[in-house]
């Protein structure tokens, strides 16, 4: 009979596992931590180094299938929104990302910055547990959303236009 049990209560976690990031969806939190991160050239990277733009910050890993069917969308909307404030910031959680990241950085074409993660990093943007994880970030840096499990362009396109026009017409007033 505990091997029943057993059984039944795997299955439930598992099942659990599974539908908890679909769960999480969407939330609102405040400021954005701030963090300092090592880009792939080993040179320090600080979100303050991106005061002002409206950022996409993408935690992701080289051997996640969503993570990698993400990246093309976040390519194109770095090309199409970069010159008007935008910016995405890819944010690997791979162990050996010094080895792995840059042959995969350029297969893929990536146009934005490649940061390798730490502890604290995760910790302070909420214990990341589950990858894919996105979030959007007005030009002050507050999180406007947080996405648990794959976000495509049609997602995220409306979202970061609006943010952009803020920030226009801020400026103007």
């Amino acid at each position: 009979m505990n091997i029943i049990r057993f059984h039944i209560v795997t299955a439930a976690c598992l099942v659990l596992l599974i539908l908890m990031p679909a769960c999480q969806g969407k939330t609102e939190m405040s400021q954005a931590p701030e963090f300092t991160l090592l880009n792939l050239s080993g040179d320090t990277v600080n979100l303050s180094d991106y005061k002002g733009k409206v950022v996409l910050i993408n935690f992701f890993a080289t051997y996640c299938p969503p993570c990698r069917m993400e990246i093309p969308d976040f390519i194109k909307l770095q090309k199409e929104f970069g010159p008007a404030g935008f910016v995405v910031i890819g944010i690997s959680v791979d162990n050996d990302g010094e080895q792995v990241l840059p042959p995969f950085v350029e297969r893929l074409g990536i146009n934005y910055p490649i940061l390798l993660a730490t502890t604290k990093v995760l910790r302070d943007y909420g214990n990341i547990y589950a990858l894919p994880v996105t979030f959007i970030l007005d030009r002050d840096h507050r999180i406007v959303q947080k996405i648990t499990g794959m976000v495509d362009e049609d997602e995220l396109r409306p979202v970061i236009e609006e943010l952009l026009k803020k920030g226009k017409a801020a400026s103007k007033g």
